[in-house]
Formats: structure tokens, C-alpha cells, sequence
């Protein structure tokens, strides 16, 4: 839930005293959701649910704002090429949503896919694609597991299509061996020294078996994912004003496509209406933010090869 994002170097780039930090508050909010879920709070409840989206698009969204600060820093874009990667961005969102109106089914299959590339790339201390990427679909397949029926609504409310339901079904059939090959994973990082990350992989797989599947994967996008992305990104270009100013802009950006998509999502009640608001907000704004900058790394790639081959060739 294809090309990946800017490359970050998630060995070097956050200090590791921040991911410790994150993992000792992730590990708090971890336990607090489960005894108050044991206890008989209903956190799969309308109120939950709302507060769940809510937190993904204000805190999980805005990770993603710095892509064409850090594309311009890196690549050298001029105006006119920053305007052509603009105007990819836009392309292939409304191509995402072209897809949700005509193929919503169709375009929930790309958006799991699309999230199984992205958040393999926060297990790149694996340095095993299959690792990484195993990890990735067993955090997005867990819920299944205890959680069946409610994904199966979820997917149907996303898409407006009893079909869906079957996207659900298939995700029950790969949990299994994908949280086997997640194990293998986990074991590997905590042998290998990086044992904070092993324990956010165990607290944030465990969340995504147990609690409800909006509650399970906002813990893991807006405590793990989104921050630690944001703080790479915030490395690569600096802190300075106006990367914040690009951020609030892009965030308020993407709040309005959810407060529209919202509006536009009249199939169900207001918690299926957030949901829907909510997920395809974050689709919209993921497919580009995966393909652009591997396209402008392409690009620029091809680029210095070419000038290194015409200066090969005139000496």
C-alpha cells in the first residue's frame, strides 16, 4: 500500500538518538491503545475512526511536501523543469483519481502496491529487497488476520464496490507467509545492531494484528513512517523558512483534497465518508511522490552519462 521516493539513507540520515526516541513514544502510545483496547473502548468506532484519518492527514501527509525542494536541490532544476515536475505531480494525480471514478477497485490494488514499494523503503537496514519489501506487505496484510470482516468494509466504503471485499480476502491468504518472512526480518535487524528498529518493527506489526485496521496503521504512518521520512527530508534541505513555508502550503494543499473528496463521498456516513476522504487523499498524493523523483533521477542520471560520454569523446 513502481519507483520509489527520493532516495534517503536511513542508516545515516536520522540520528539514531531520534529513532530511539521515537521508539520509546511509539512503545507508550503502543501500550496505552492496547490496554484502553482491552479494556472495551471501542477504538473500531465512528469517534476512533475519525481521529485516526484525522491524524493521518495532519500528521502523516505533510512527509511527502519536501519532495520538489529536495528534487530542485538535488537534480539543479531550473524554473521551466521545476514547472514540467509540477505539472507531473499534478498529471499523475488526477490520473489516480481519473482511476478511482472510473476503476475503484482497480485503483485500490495500485494503491496497496504502490504502499508495499514506499514503506519497504523504511527497512532498508536490511539491505534485502525481499526483507524489506516482506515486511512491508505484512504490516499492510496483518490486519486480516483478527480484522477480516472490518477490512472488508473498509475496502467496500474506499471503493464503493462490494468487489473490493475480495481485495481483503487476498490479503487474509499472503498474511501468513509474509509476517513468516517479517519474523525473519525483525531477527535479522535486532542481530544486526539495529534493534530500535526491530522494536518498532515487532510494536508496529503487533498493532496492525490487534488493534482496528484505521487505528494500526495510523500508529505505524504518523509515528514511524511520516517522521522519520520528514526528518531525512528536512536533512537534505535544511529547516530553514521556506521549507516550512512549502510544507504548510503543500498541507494545506492536501487538506483540501480531503475536505472536497469529503464533500464529493456521499455513498456512506460520515465515518465512511472520512475514510474514503482520508485514503484516497493519501493515494492521490503518493503515486506521484514514489514516481517523480525516480523520474527526475532518471533523467538526470542519463543526463550525466551523456555529458560524460560527449566529454569522452572530445578529449
Amino acid at each position: 500500500m513502481v519507483a520509489t521516493a527520493p532516495r534517503l539513507d536511513t542508516g545515516s540520515g536520522a540520528p539514531r538518538a531520534r529513532l530511539m526516541s521515537r521508539t520509546l513514544f511509539q512503545t507508550a502510545v503502543f501500550v496505552t491503545l492496547m490496554v484502553i483496547y482491552f479494556v472495551g473502548v471501542p477504538l473500531g468506532g465512528a469517534d476512533a475512526t475519525l481521529a485516526a484519518c484525522a491524524a493521518i492527514l495532519l500528521v502523516g501527509l505533510p512527509h511527502g511536501a519536501l519532495d520538489l525542494e529536495i528534487i530542485k536541490g538535488d537534480r539543479g532544476t531550473g524554473p521551466a523543469g521545476m514547472v514540467a515536475v509540477l505539472m507531473l505531480y499534478l498529471g499523475l494525480a488526477a490520473a489516480m483519481m481519473a482511476i478511482w471514478s472510473s476503476a475503484p477497485v482497480a485503483a485500490l490494488a495500485i494503491f496497496i502496491v504502490v504502499a508495499v514499494v514506499h514503506f519497504a523503503e523504511d527497512w532498508r537496514e536490511l539491505r534485502s529487497a525481499f526483507l524489506a519489501q516482506g515486511m512491508a506487505i505484512a504490516l499492510l496484510t496483518a490486519p486480516a488476520l483478527l480484522h477480516l470482516t472490518e477490512l472488508e468494509r473498509l475496502f467496500v466504503a474506499l471503493s464503493g464496490q462490494s468487489e473490493a471485499a475480495l481485495v481483503a480476502n487476498i490479503m487474509l491468504l499472503l498474511a501468513p507467509v509474509s509476517i513468516a518472512v517479517a519474523s525473519v526480518s525483525l531477527w535479522t535487524l535486532w542481530h544486526g545492531g539495529s534493534r530500535d528498529q526491530a522494536a518498532v518493527g515487532v510494536l508496529t506489526l503487533a498493532g496492525m494484528i490487534v488493534l482496528p485496521p484505521v487505528i494500526g496503521f495510523a500508529l505505524f504512518f504518523c509515528l514511524y513512517h511520516s517522521p522519520h521520512h520528514f526528518a531525512l527530508a528536512t536533512a537534505r534541505v535544511g529547516a530553514g523558512s521556506r521549507a516550512r513555508w512549502v510544507v504548510l502550503f503543500v498541507s494545506l494543499a492536501a487538506l483540501g483534497i480531503a475536505v472536497a473528496l469529503f464533500a464529493s463521498e456521499m455513498r456512506g456516513g460520515v465515518t465512511a465518508q472520512a475514510v474514503a476522504a482520508s485514503f484516497m487523499t493519501l493515494s492521490l498524493l503518493t503515486v506521484p511522490h514514489m514516481i517523480v523523483p525516480a523520474i527526475a533521477s532518471a533523467i538526470a542520471a542519463r543526463r550525466a552519462g551523456l555529458a560524460g560520454a560527449c566529454g569522452a569523446t572530445a578529449r
